[in-house]
């Protein structure tokens, strides 16, 4: 049916839930818990003990929380644990940060050697380094 043939306005809809089942229920619901853990306590203890097991079974959420906390919880730990241990400390710390710096400590050790400060030295390198520009020179053409 179009709507415009079942809508009859805001206070036709609000009067309507207000006559309906679920309203009713709702507030036979409340009335009772108010009487029940306001005015007479001893009826909520009696019926705890009485339907003892299923209290637990719905005070502990079917036991959701502690699977959740199981599989989720802990997998999401020992998973940032994993990529903390083999991403950060392995790659990042170990490989690029102090592994570069082993490399430049490695390679200043021979550039040391190299690097003496003799006139004689710097010139045999140009000479080798031009003999092997000259021989790949010749060589490719």
């Amino acid at each position: 049916a179009p709507m415009r043939e079942i809508w009859h306005g805001w206070i036709s809809f609000g009067l309507h839930a207000l006559a309906s089942p679920p309203f009713y229920l709702a507030m036979a619901g409340l009335g009772v818990a108010t009487w029940i853990y306001l005015f007479n306590p001893s009826i909520a203890d009696k019926v705890k003990q009485s339907l003892k097991p299923l209290h637990t079974i719905l005070d502990r959420k079917y036991g959701f929380d502690e699977l959740y906390m199981t599989v989720f919880a802990m997998g999401s730990r020992l998973l940032g644990r994993g990529l903390w241990r083999f991403g950060d400390q392995g790659l990042i710390d170990g490989g690029l940060v102090n592994g570069s710096a082993r490399t430049v400590g490695w390679l200043s050790g021979i550039v040391r050697k190299v690097q003496t400060g003799y006139l004689f030295h710097y010139a045999f390198a140009m000479i080798v380094g031009l003999i092997a520009l000259l021989g790949a020179f010749v060589l490719t053409r």
